[in-house]
């Protein structure tokens, strides 16, 4: 089980089956959870939308910028 509500205001990746049966992988800004629905902006949409949290079949935490480690981080590692 995720744990939605710690994802409140950061991106996610996530593959999504809509009522009729098909798959897309949408990057999405968790703005609420409920519990069987998450409401966030859909990137791919250009709006908010509603996702029901049965029909997330996978999911992914997208870095912030902060926590990407920048180029040259990554060379004096």
């Amino acid at each position: 089980m995720v744990p939605w509500k710690k994802y409140t205001g950061r991106t996610v990746e996530i593959i999504y089956g809509d009522r009729s049966g098909q798959f897309s992988k949408r990057r999405i800004v968790i703005r609420s959870v409920q519990p069987a629905f998450i409401r966030a902006y859909c990137m791919e949409r250009g709006a908010v939308r509603c996702f029901a949290i049965d029909r997330i079949l996978a999911a992914q935490p997208i870095p912030s910028p902060k926590q990407t480690p920048s180029a040259r981080q990554r060379e004096l590692a």
